[in-house]
């Protein structure tokens, strides 16, 4: 994540615009050797996602749903 995209994202306050933004970017996944056991952490740039996976595209492809649902959660909820 660029200088300008950290500064862009800490002046989001709503979950969904910073779930949106961060699908902007693109999710990564890298390897936790801080865990108990081996696996792949999602990231979007320096932030640290809450989801893991045995491979790195698992990770990815859960660290993308759970963006995709948090954006969605909040949308929905203001209908």
């Amino acid at each position: 994540m660029t200088d300008d995209q950290m500064e862009a994202w800490e002046k989001i306050r709503s979950v969904s615009d910073r779930a949106k933004f961060l699908l902007s970017i693109g999710v990564t996944a890298e390897l936790e050797t801080d865990e108990p056991n081996l696996e792949f952490r999602a990231y979007v740039g320096d932030v640290r996602l809450p989801i893991t996976g045995a491979t790195k595209l698992t990770a990815i492809e859960r660290g993308t749903t759970w963006l995709q649902e948090k954006a969605r959660e909040a949308e929905e909820r203001k209908q």
